[in-house]
């Protein structure tokens, strides 16, 4: 597995695949480059990534890439605003 960084914006997309262990899919937009969408699957932790995803969120993912060509996630970051860290 060739292990990867990528910061990425949220693209407001996001479905709930299994409940049992639950995995997440995600459509991200790279921040460098606009043109292609990245498809992304979360299993550990997906919970708490579900919980902190806002709308245009920007995220920091690490993880590799699956046979389908899906990112697959093992560490993420969300960055949250100033505003919503000051309430």
């Amino acid at each position: 597995m060739n292990e990867q960084s990528l910061t990425v914006n949220y693209a407001n997309q996001c479905k709930i695949l299994k409940y049992d262990p639950f995995m997440l899919y995600l459509k991200v937009t790279p921040v460098t480059d606009q043109t292609q969408p990245i498809h992304c699957i979360v299993v550990k932790h997906a919970l708490t990534l579900f919980y902190q995803l806002r709308p245009d969120a920007r995220l920091a993912l690490y993880g590799h890439y699956n046979r389908r060509h899906q990112f697959v996630i093992t560490k993420f970051m969300v960055r949250t605003p100033v505003q919503s860290l000051a309430s």
